[in-house]
């Protein structure tokens, strides 16, 4: 009888224990999202407000954004690349840089630096299951 006194009371003491470490991982993780999110709107209203201080500085000034420099018409320079194809890899790049200067030097297709067998062992690997 002894013994399951001393049993029980362990159990009961080891239950309450890790229910309470879980219930304090809980708080934790809480309070710590909570800061994050803290953290990322702060930063979130400092980019808005130097965004706001840029266009009340400069009202008068017309936002205009520079067309993509022309591409070389040349097929020999754009490696049999078509003008659809150039078209879109600068647009792409004029989204990603958006207002910052940018300029397309050349545009040239990429090299298959793999072997034969390198490239079946890429396929092999990445197959879907």
């Amino acid at each position: 009888m002894d013994n399951i006194n001393l049993a029980l009371t362990l159990l009961l003491a080891g239950f309450i224990i890790v229910f309470m470490v879980l219930v304090l991982l809980i708080i934790i993780i809480t309070v710590y999202g909570k800061l994050i999110q803290a953290v990322q709107r702060s930063s979130q209203k400092r980019k808005e407000n130097k965004k706001k201080i840029v266009m009340i500085e400069t009202p008068d000034k017309p936002v205009v954004k520079k067309p993509a420099p022309a591409v070389s018409a040349d097929p020999a320079a754009t490696d049999e690349i078509p003008g659809e194809i150039i078209a879109v890899i600068a647009a792409a790049v004029d989204a990603v840089y958006g207002d910052k200067p940018h300029r397309i030097r050349s545009v040239k297709r990429a090299r298959n630096v793999r072997s034969a067998w390198g490239n079946t062992g890429v396929m092999q690997n990445t197959r879907p299951f």
